[in-house]
């Protein structure tokens, strides 16, 4: 250890090596097949290692897994013969409450966790569910991730086309018209109340939308011409009537001008307008659009449709 602290680096003093191959082989094994020369070459190239290891040493390996309870099958693939574990005695035992314990920071770290972290910890829990015996918690890890049910490349290759502000085109499963071809400058890839969302400039309605990534079927073309992002920022400003000493819970682009007991003047900036409305409408009746004219008007009109809707039934 004084070692390690001094020189921040791990050598063969700090190791034993017989455990550590051992553990490294389990790891290759569980990951899928692998034949002798696979095995070597991993050992070889791995970073502490870099050691050439024989067949006859990986024999004894082998069976020193399969002593402490590693079901080891052998399988042929294109003539070639490999090595796989089928099955191991280790699991990670956790009870109910310490289920509940790591749900909750899950769900904490889920909702500011940057998309590429989260993909990261995603992994993370895939990996380790093989090894966990409580499937109620697995389960529920797979159902509250933003990430549930969707393919994992697809985000990949948006949060990518985001990074170099790239027009693509997508299939989108839109719940007003259904299946249809959307043409987006794409800006940027969030989390937003728990769901994951791809923005950008969309070409049809010229303005700045959001796109729920599990409604996206799939990409339908790349358009690898340079084009620039520039889409204006739209202010709004409100009056929100707050309760008896109620704490106010702000977004990341609201800020409060003016506050008393009774009531906050607050200034909401996006680009997207749709997001905007919804905010203002998810307030309900304690918020009142003051500025711009046209977003204040455009909340009335809904406003005027809910009612009608509700009096026409």
């Amino acid at each position: 250890m004084k070692e390690f602290l001094k020189t921040n680096t791990v050598t063969y003093n700090l190791m034993s090596f017989t455990g550590f191959k051992s553990i490294l082989l389990f790891s290759l094994l569980t990951t899928g097949p692998k034949s002798y020369n696979e095995l070597q070459e991993s050992f070889k190239n791995h970073e502490y290692l870099h050691e050439e290891i024989s067949k006859d040493t990986l024999r004894i390996y082998l069976n020193s897994l399969k002593e402490i309870g590693c079901q080891i099958d052998k399988i042929r693939e294109n003539g070639v013969t490999k090595y796989t574990i089928t099955s191991h005695p280790f699991v990670l035992k956790i009870n109910d409450k310490q289920a509940k314990s790591i749900i909750k920071i899950y769900k904490a770290i889920s909702k500011s966790i940057d998309v590429s972290d989260l993909m990261a910890l995603q992994k993370f829990f895939d990996n380790i569910s093989q090894y966990v015996e409580n499937e109620k918690l697995k389960e529920k890890l797979q159902n509250i991730s933003p990430l549930n049910n969707i393919d994992q490349q697809l985000v990949e290759d948006l949060m990518n086309f985001t990074q170099n502000n790239t027009e693509i085109t997508i299939h989108y499963n839109s719940k007003v018209s259904g299946n249809k071809n959307i043409t987006i400058l794409a800006d940027k890839i969030e989390i937003n109340n728990g769901k994951l969302y791809l923005y950008g400039f969309n070409s049809e309605y010229q303005n700045y939308s959001s796109f729920l990534v599990s409604k996206i079927n799939k990409i339908v073309s790349i358009n690898l011409k340079d084009k620039t992002l520039e889409i204006p920022n739209i202010t709004v400003g409100y009056e929100y009537t707050k309760d008896y000493n109620e704490k106010l819970e702000l977004l990341d682009c609201e800020k409060i001008i003016k506050e008393d007991k009774n009531k906050a003047i607050i200034e909401l900036t996006s680009k997207n307008k749709f997001e905007i409305i919804q905010r203002i409408m998810f307030q309900a009746n304690k918020c009142k659009v003051l500025y711009p004219d046209n977003i204040r008007k455009e909340v009335i009109a809904n406003l005027k449709k809910m009612k009608e809707g509700y009096f026409e039934r």
